[in-house]
């Protein structure tokens, strides 16, 4: 109760974030951020019991309501003053205390929204000065009147209050305070409050990850983050992790993929079980990745997985099983209509209307059969499922995470699975009162199994099987009546008999690694750090392609193996000393450390052919004719020197400097070392006296940062002369071994560099529920490490490396917006990111060829101003309607010698002068149609949470993008090929002409094209999508039945991945495949899953 107040009071905003501390404390901080004092008798105040309190932009009336009116205290305000008094007792309050209070012993479990125990927190009747605190396993106990109020708190979650009624049993489940959460971010080498990180860095934690039916966790990032890009070109089980983009495509010659650091040490995403992962952040400019400098230029991906806690032990498992399919399969037509239709392509009578009939009626079918090979080979709904089990528990010294985690996926094809087997330990030990030492140990074995062709096709799933079952016509006999194989246009089988040859791939991958990180504090402010990690792969396939009989006539002899086994061990060793000081309450922090990377690969492979049999496929029962082995080591090195420091004054001003000087054997002693610098200004204008007015907002930062990164992602010995092997030559009547220089190699290679600038703002609106995060990025990327085009090799009669050639840029904007809320039982959140960015090619230094219509590039997919893969080819306006429409149109003998009715109309667009010509021509005509790479990225989740119930969604799409579908997924008729129904459908009709139909006039194509075939617009088409990526419904278990059957939580959920896109691509294609008829469709995954605490 306050008596009164001043203006001065009024106006004062206080910003408290204090954990179990005094009232006295408290006064403390208030007199350190205004210019109240304090009066009041020390002995009464000291009855008030420390407090949990985190506000921001609060009046000082409303902070002293909050501490004092429950435990019975007034107080004056006289100007700067406060006065603080015990409250007198009123008539009526003595006759009360003299009445005899009948008191009820109240006992319970505070948990979290997960039902893990809350050691620790805060139990307090309102209006006493009686409370207790939770044990470690989150009970407590407490003595209340009948109807008193309970308030539960603990710092990182919303206070609760509780009505006791006459209950004797109070289980309370605290919700985050998401506000209080968000503000730790994990940056490089460290954390650190989000208010204060003054760099590009998104952030989401397991709650956006866990229970999502993906195989690996580059997939479940995709559309979370602004700024990153994942693209998912392939669903095949073992090999669907896709591409991660930061901030676009940075360079045309190494290697653009962004660095991943999983608890400190570089790894993938492949390691890790999504279950396992904590928070993933994504530093995406150069202030914040600076830390990581020589691997950081695009953009790093920091995986934190998750740690043990203070409490007993408990025990979680997460499982779900389901079913996959494919999100899009094109329609291939059936027998009979092949036949209608080829006739009409080749402009002959192949197909009689005898056989066509026969076709149709399926009275025949061994000689005139219709054999769907693509709906035969993706003939099953695969079953996915996965379980984890983790323990977590520990002490005052001791805590611990340990978890083990097993994922099936079965392929939508026989045969084709992926098993992988996951398991983690991290364990936390306190040795001494400054000493902690940290161990994390992980293990995964994984194993990919597919079918495979027989020996005479070779290759593998998706060129052969994948391929063909896309090309080849349901004319041909999949499987006779009699179990015979039918023998396919090329006398070789069809997918139908290769499916159930011997022939296999098996792809074992085992991986393990120990990470030990040493932490010593000698001095108040000072930790010493060491870190040692090691990891271990062993890379392994075996592929055989079997013989096989077909029929009586027909048997395939041929027969051979491919084996390697291949090992990688990476080493690194690390040392940090950061120092962190308070000047005027102002903090300071110093970091410096040192770095050294090593990683060996030692290769080694052997073929065999001509086995015996099918049932013994190991090398040493191959034929001696034609054996080969193979093998190669292969090493690099990395050792750094980095520093960095922060300083904060007033949580307003936000400056932070970091410097890195790395060497990498991958350069010459000359350009050997290299420093990235970067540095970043922060201002938190919320914090300023003149904007504690503005209540609606509760905190709004400008920041600005400067920086450079290098890229070192090439071959190991780019500089270096190396001998190749397999030059061998006859002397003496035998052979010996020979070895010559293959490529020319630039001995002055030198870094490849990113600057990178960045300027945005955050703000936070309504006290935190509403979020809204801007940003403005240049990444211009120098001294590209490119290879010239092959005419100056042809002209040296060597292949050329890399060297330092070209310029590239990426610029645009990232945008973020967050809002989340609660009414009562009903809790609903909203999340969108939305990204620009415009890449393009600056310059190809040696590689600039200035082309006649002038563009100036290399000819085909790289031009100075336009961005990166990027088709280059002819606009067109539809297609000719008659030979009046031919003559009429410009001249386009130079790319159709012979043009027809339904031909393609190519547009003449240029000429010598710069101006159309009237003839259409490769030399002046062809132009840019597009990229694939997105220009706008953009995803959005809804998330509903009503009692019992919670639901979720998750959009993701893509925009400013172009694909491709040639070859055997493009056309029709291509190379024996099939038709698809929208092809059939869609074709040029002479006797109903349109001028833009879906498909040319239909003819038989060969492997080398024709003039309808030439890379057009035509062809080239809108990629863009928005897709349905993940929808979730779940329940979770009242407490009374789930205490009954002794679970501290339970959880039953529904969820769909990649359910539904919406697009204007091919029908029956997903718009993320670009293909020529090789590739493996893109998987939605339906699942049931249960989550279960005890």
């Amino acid at each position: 109760m306050k008596v009164s107040a001043s203006a001065y009071s009024q106006n004062v905003k206080l910003k408290l974030d204090l954990h179990q501390a005094s009232i006295e404390q408290v006064f403390e901080e208030i007199k350190n951020q205004s210019e109240f004092s304090f009066l009041y008798r020390s002995d009464l105040i000291k009855e008030i019991p420390k407090v949990d309190i985190n506000l921001n932009k609060a009046s000082l009336e409303k902070v002293l309501d909050q501490l004092l009116i429950p435990y019975s205290f007034v107080y004056e305000i006289h100007n700067k003053t406060v006065i603080i008094r015990k409250k007198e007792k009123t008539k009526k309050d003595e006759e009360n205390l003299q009445q005899k209070i009948d008191l009820i012993d109240v006992t319970g479990t505070v948990t979290d929204e997960n039902g893990q125990p809350i050691p620790g927190a805060t139990v307090q009747v309102q209006g006493t000065t009686r409370g207790s605190v939770t044990d470690i396993d989150g009970k407590y106990s407490i003595e209340v009147e009948e109807g008193a109020v309970l308030i539960f708190s603990f710092i990182g979650y919303q206070q609760q209050m509780v009505e006791v009624g006459n209950q004797t049993v109070l289980n309370i489940s605290l919700s985050p305070d998401m506000k209080s959460l968000d503000e730790v971010v994990v940056v490089g080498y460290g954390t650190q409050k989000k208010v204060n990180v003054i760099g590009s860095v998104s952030q989401i934690s397991s709650e956006s990850i866990e229970n999502r039916p993906v195989p690996n966790a580059t997939q479940a990032l995709a559309g979370q983050m602004p700024g990153v890009t994942v693209i998912q070109r392939s669903g095949r089980p073992g090999e669907s992790s896709g591409s991660i983009r930061v901030r676009g495509v940075g360079s045309f010659g190494a290697t653009p993929d962004a660095l991943v650091i999983i608890d400190g040490i570089p790894g993938t995403l492949d390691d890790i079980n999504p279950n396992d992962i904590k928070s993933v952040s994504v530093l995406k400019d150069a202030s914040s990745a600076a830390i990581y400098g020589a691997r950081a230029a695009n953009g790093v991906i920091l995986v934190t997985t998750k740690s043990g806690s203070e409490s007993k032990l408990t025990v979680s498992y997460n499982g779900y099983v389901g079913f996959n399919e494919a999100t899009e399969l094109p329609d291939l037509v059936n027998s009979w209509e092949y036949a209608e239709m080829y006739n009409i392509a080749s402009g002959s009578n192949s197909y009689t209307e005898e056989d066509i009939e026969k076709y149709r009626n399926q009275s025949d079918p061994d000689n005139y059969p219709n054999t769907r090979f693509l709906d035969e080979l993706f003939s099953r709904k695969g079953v996915q499922t996965g379980h984890t089990i983790s323990l977590n528990g520990g002490g005052d010294i001791h805590k611990y995470f340990l978890s083990a985690g097993y994922l099936g996926q079965q392929g939508i094809i026989e045969k084709n699975n992926y098993n992988r087997y996951n398991i983690r330990l991290n364990l936390e030990s306190d040795l001494a009162e400054n000493l902690t030492m940290t161990t994390r140990l992980f293990g995964t074995y994984e194993e990919r199994n597919e079918p495979q062709a027989t020996a005479n096709k070779g290759g593998e799933l998706s060129d052969q099987l994948i391929q063909n079952s896309l090309r080849y016509p349901a004319v041909y006999l999949g499987q006779a009546s009699n179990g015979d194989f039918g023998i396919g246009p090329e006398s070789g089988g069809t997918p139908v008999s290769w499916l159930q040859s011997a022939s296999y791939l098996k792809n074992p991958e085992s991986r393990m690694g120990v990470n030990i990180r040493l932490a010593w504090e000698p001095i108040k402010g000072l930790v010493l750090t060491g870190i040692g990690g090691y990891n271990f792969t062993l890379l392994e396939e075996r592929s055989y392609l079997a013989s096989q009989r077909l029929n009586d006539e027909v048997y395939l002899a041929q027969s051979y193996l491919n084996q390697y086994s291949n090992k990688e061990v990476y080493k690194t060793t690390q040392f940090l000393a950061e120092y962190t000081k308070e000047i005027n309450n102002n903090p300071l922090d110093l970091l410096v450390g040192y770095s050294f990377e090593n990683q060996i690969l030692s290769y080694f492979n052997g073929y065999r052919q001509d086995f015996p049999s099918n049932d013994y496929t190991v090398l040493g029962m191959g034929g001696a004719d034609n054996q080969l082995s193979g093998g190669y080591d292969d090493e690099w090195a990395i050792q750094s020197l980095f520093s960095r420091v922060r300083y904060n004054h007033d949580e307003k001003y936000l400056v932070e400097a970091t410097v890195r000087y790395d060497g990498s054997s991958r350069f010459p002693e000359s350009n050997k070392y290299a420093l990235f610098p970067s540095m970043a200004l922060g201002w938190r204008l919320s914090e300023e006296n003149f904007f504690q007015n503005v209540n609606w907002v509760s905190d709004l930062k400008l920041k600005a940062s400067w920086g450079v990164l290098g890229n070192q992602n090439i071959g190991n010995y780019p500089y270096q002369r190396v001998l190749q092997s397999g030059r061998n030559y006859p002397i003496g009547g035998g052979i010996a071994t020979g070895a010559a220089y293959s490529t020319y190699k630039d001995a002055n290679i030198k870094w490849e560099s990113t600057t990178t600038t960045d300027v945005g703002f955050e703000a936070g609106f309504l006290e935190g529920k509403l979020t809204l995060n801007a940003t403005y990025f240049n990444r211009a990327t120098t001294d590209i490490l490119f290879q010239p085009s092959a005419s100056v090799s042809t002209v040296l009669g060597v292949s050329m490396s890399e060297t330092n050639t070209g310029e590239a840029k990426n610029s645009g904007f990232e945008f973020d917006l967050g809002y989340r809320n609660s009414s009562g039982d009903f809790e609903y959140s909203f999340a969108g990111n939305f990204s620009l960015i415009n890449n393009e090619v600056v310059t190809l230094g040696l590689g600039n060829v200035e082309q006649p219509n002038g563009f100036v590039g290399n000819g085909s997919n790289l031009f100075i101003g336009y961005p990166m893969e990027m088709y280059y080819g002819y606009q067109s306006d539809g297609v000719f309607l008659n030979p009046e429409d031919i003559g009429d149109w410009a001249d386009q003998t130079a790319v159709n010698p012979n043009p027809q009715e339904g031909d393609i109309r190519y547009m003449d667009i240029s000429g010598p002068d710069g101006v159309p010509d009237g003839q259409v021509d490769p030399t002046y005509d062809r132009t840019y149609l597009g990229s694939r790479i997105p220009k706008y990225t953009f995803g959005f989740s809804f998330g509903l949470k009503y009692k019992s119930f919670d639901f979720s969604a998750l959009m993701q799409g893509a925009a400013g993008v172009k694909g491709l579908l040639n070859n055997y997924a493009g056309w029709a008729f291509y190379n024996l090929g099939n038709i698809q129904r929208w092809q059939m459908e869609g074709r040029f009709d002479p006797n109903n002409p349109q001028r833009y139909p879906d498909y040319p006039r239909l003819e038989v194509i060969t492997n080398s094209g024709t003039p309808n075939t030439v890379l057009s617009d035509f062809w080239v088409m809108n990629a863009a999508y928005l897709r349905v990526k993940n929808l979730q419904l779940g329940y979770t278990l009242p407490e009374a039945a789930v205490e009954r059957i002794g679970l501290q939580n339970a959880r039953l959920y529904l969820s769909g991945e990649n359910l539904l896109s919406f697009n204007s691509y091919r029908q029956g294609w997903d718009p993320e495949i670009n293909t020529s008829g090789a590739y493996y469709p893109i998987l939605a995954t339906y699942t049931l899953g249960v989550n279960i605490k005890f």
